[in-house]
């Protein structure tokens, strides 16, 4: 800061220590005035924000991970638009136990450079500059990484030449390749804690939730009253070569065939959720998972990239059974992944058009198939028995009493948005609120305000269907809820993020219920 303010910038500072707050103005008077107590995440908005720089040196490793995110949102609050940030952090240290902490008992999380970077991108942030040097203080054994990063308007806009040309040059002999793109990106919006980043700029994401999304994309495909090749050879209605894991999921959805639209896909995905999956209906679930996964490591995960220059850009870990690919390629999947699931499922109906030209079917056939979900009413209808259940009489976002009748389901994160009908996303709403938030995101300070009622929301779920809530929420938290009390943190924590993500990236209005309304009782009437 004395260096700064010499050289004529109008410099400002936060210290979290007293002791060393005392000492800099001690031996620097002018930052009298200039330099404030204050930690983050909680720093406010000091001498009222609007700065063109912030320095953050050697401060972020000693943040809990689950304050990580509601610091990385405080320090994009301080900055103008444009305005740059420049962070270092340690990229290695010999001096650090296995429980984070040194022999004073500090605490210095292992950040990896390149996950801190997507965090602050996915805030709207361009990293212009990163610097790996040594250490200072000459320890063996420790050196850093510095980045400079600027928030930028229309930060969201990112090259994805190379997902383009694999979508575009090569060469398709079945609709594997799409399903691939369409599912990572999935997991990259839903799901990104289940990627782990490893060394040398690559992340694995596990083969199991990319095989179970290709299950709800080819149930309705494969329940189709036509048939619907999705291979070359499936062409012409030609039967006698099908795709590799035909036989085995059609196994699984004649169990539910004739329950509702779509080969009674909802059906199952209801019983899945409760629990109530017959053991021979689990086998025929695992038999398909087991051969979709087959088809996806011999398919696209060994052939996608062999028509560009770049050569393969998937590659198969057999001990942690993952995908790994580069973290260039997980950045734009996390940055891009709702723009990139439109383009493939219209590129994967176009491809199905090709194949079953014979037949006269037409890509506005099979967009409907593409597009189909397990009914969201229904699953709500799941939760919303729980509630009823459990005697549950208030409205999580507005406190109103609830009775039978006016109950509903609202999802947190709307289903227009994610498709998602995980418990953790299913509230229970007055009706009227329900209609007012309609799409919308809820206000992060309402969130915040109203984290007991949510919390208490998913404590009644997770008691009625614990399996299922806890292999839901691990979507969120990368790993399975912990057994102690913490997890209600850890998943509010999650969904805070995810709502924050979400209005950053789709510019989604956000919402707060209109005080008036919030306060009728039932049977109160409102005129308008």
């Amino acid at each position: 800061m004395a260096a700064l303010i010499k050289a004529g910038y109008d410099g400002h500072g936060v210290e979290p220590s007293d002791g060393l707050h005392k000492a800099a103005v001690a031996a620097h008077p002018e930052l009298n005035g200039r330099l404030i107590g204050g930690a983050l995440p909680a720093i406010g908005i000091p001498f009222g924000g609007g700065f063109d720089g912030i320095v953050c040196c050697a401060v972020l490793m000693h943040l809990p991970e689950a304050e990580l995110f509601d610091s990385a949102l405080a320090l994009r609050s301080l900055l103008k638009p444009h305005g740059r940030l420049l962070m270092s952090i340690p990229a290695a240290r010999t001096d650090v136990g296995k429980d984070s902490r040194d022999e004073g008992g500090r605490l210095f999380q292992p950040y990896v450079p390149e996950e801190l970077q997507l965090l602050f991108e996915r805030l709207g942030f361009h990293l212009i500059g990163r610097w790996d040097t040594g250490d200072v203080l000459q320890r063996a054994g420790t050196h850093w990484v510095t980045m400079l990063l600027e928030l930028r308007a229309g930060s969201q806009l990112r090259a994805v030449d190379q997902i383009e040309g694999i979508l575009n040059r090569d060469r398709k002999v079945a609709t594997y390749k799409f399903a691939l793109f369409r599912a990572l990106a999935e997991i990259a919006i839903q799901e990104p804690r289940s990627a782990r980043w490893l060394p040398g700029g690559r992340v694995a994401v596990p083969m199991e939730p990319i095989a179970r999304r290709w299950l709800l994309y080819y149930w309705p495909v494969f329940a189709s009253e036509r048939f619907v090749p999705q291979s070359q050879a499936e062409g012409a209605g030609n039967k006698s070569q099908p795709v590799a894991f035909r036989a085995p999921l059609m196994a699984l959805l004649q169990a539910f065939g004739g329950q509702g639209a779509h080969g009674g896909l909802t059906a199952w995905y209801l019983a899945r959720t409760a629990g109530r999956l017959p053991a021979k209906t689990l086998a025929l679930e695992r038999a398909a998972v087991s051969a979709i996964a087959s088809a996806i490591r011999s398919g696209p995960v060994t052939y996608a990239g062999g028509a560009l220059e770049s050569g393969r850009v998937f590659v198969y870990d057999p001990g942690s059974k993952a995908v790994v690919m580069s973290t260039e390629l997980w950045r734009e999947l996390c940055l891009l992944g709702h723009w990139i699931v439109d383009a493939v499922v219209v590129r994967w109906a176009a491809l199905t058009e090709r194949f079953a030209y014979r037949q006269g079917m037409s890509s506005g056939d099979v967009l409907p198939l593409l597009l189909a979900r397990p009914e969201p009413e229904r699953a709500t209808a799941q939760a919303r028995a729980v509630y009823i259940e459990a005697g549950l009489k208030q409205c999580v976002w507005s406190g109103r009493t609830l009775s039978k009748d006016s109950l509903a389901v609202d999802h947190v994160i709307p289903f227009a948005l994610w498709g998602n009908n995980d418990l953790w996303n299913l509230l229970p709403t007055h009706t009227a609120i329900n209609g007012q938030k309609s799409d919308k995101l809820p206000a992060a300070a309402l969130l915040v305000k109203r984290r007991e009622p949510i919390v208490e929301s998913w404590t009644l779920l997770r008691d009625a269907m614990p399996e299922a809530f806890d292999r839901q929420a691990e979507h969120l938290l990368g790993a399975k809820p912990r057994a102690d009390e913490a997890w209600r943190q850890d998943l509010f924590s999650r969904m805070r993020q995810a709502v924050e993500e979400t209005a950053l990236q789709r510019g989604v209005e956000r919402w707060t219920p209109r005080p008036a309304l919030a306060e009728l009782a039932d049977g109160d009437i409102v005129l308008s």
